[in-house]
């Protein structure tokens, strides 16, 4: 859930960015979102140790860093730093062409990620922002 939506249910387009970059992450993981951060799966590791093993190997480096720049920016705890829908769409499409042009001069190796994103959902929130007061 993004955060202005849990301090003071706001519920805009970019709330709905961020969900998708969440649907987003679900896809690299293979897991729901719910079930790595309840487990403390997900916590201070890469993005790339938890790719889903069906999809491991099948990435191709260009592709997945502008894919992993999307989740990120769709991800962002700053509501206006959050692309719109429009601006995901076009990324997405670069990087499944991409992905496509990559397939199309290796068609006999794995891809290899060597690249180590660290996602934070959860920055240091400010006392007022929780509604704290002293």
């Amino acid at each position: 859930m993004a955060a202005e939506q849990f301090v003071n249910l706001t519920i805009t387009d970019k709330t709905d960015v961020y969900s998708f970059g969440m649907v987003l992450f679900e896809v690299v993981s293979g897991e729901k979102c719910i079930k790595l951060f309840s487990e403390g799966e997900f916590f201070g590791r890469p993005v790339e140790e938890i790719v889903d093993p069906k999809i491991k190997g099948k990435i191709a480096p260009e592709s997945w860093q502008v894919f992993i720049d999307i989740m990120q920016g769709c991800l962002k705890y700053e509501v206006d730093e959050r692309p719109t829908m429009g601006e995901v769409e076009l990324q997405l499409e670069h990087a499944l062409s991409l992905q496509e042009h990559a397939d199309m001069t290796n068609i006999h190796a794995d891809y290899v990620l060597l690249s180590k994103t660290i996602i934070n959902l959860m920055p240091e929130l400010e006392d007022e922002d929780i509604g704290i007061t002293e």
